[in-house]
C-alpha cells in the first residue's frame, strides 16, 4: 500500500474530510490535497500530517508482527 492510499483510508475511518483534517493540521486543504497526489511526502510532514490520526512513523524489522490497525507502506 502507498502512503496516499494507507492515509485516505486512515483519514476515512476516523470521519475526517480534507478540508476538516488540513483546518486542525493547521495548513491549507489545497496542500494536503497536493501531499497526497505527490504520494511521497517527506518523513516530517508525514509524521506531522498522521498525528491527529492518532498515528506515528514507526520503523520496525521486517516479518516483524505489528497491532491492529497497522499500515505497512511501499517506499519503492
Amino acid at each position: 500500500m502507498n502512503y496516499s492510499d494507507a492515509y485516505k483510508q486512515i483519514m476515512k475511518s476516523r470521519g475526517y474530510t480534507q478540508r476538516e483534517l488540513a483546518a486542525v493540521i493547521g495548513i491549507a486543504q489545497g496542500s494536503l490535497s497536493c501531499s497526497l497526489k505527490d504520494g511521497n511526502p517527506t518523513l516530517s510532514t508525514a509524521s506531522k500530517y498522521l498525528g491527529p490520526l492518532g498515528y506515528k512513523l514507526a520503523l520496525v524489522p521486517v516479518g516483524s508482527r505489528l497491532p491492529d490497525g497497522s499500515h505497512v507502506l511501499d517506499c519503492q
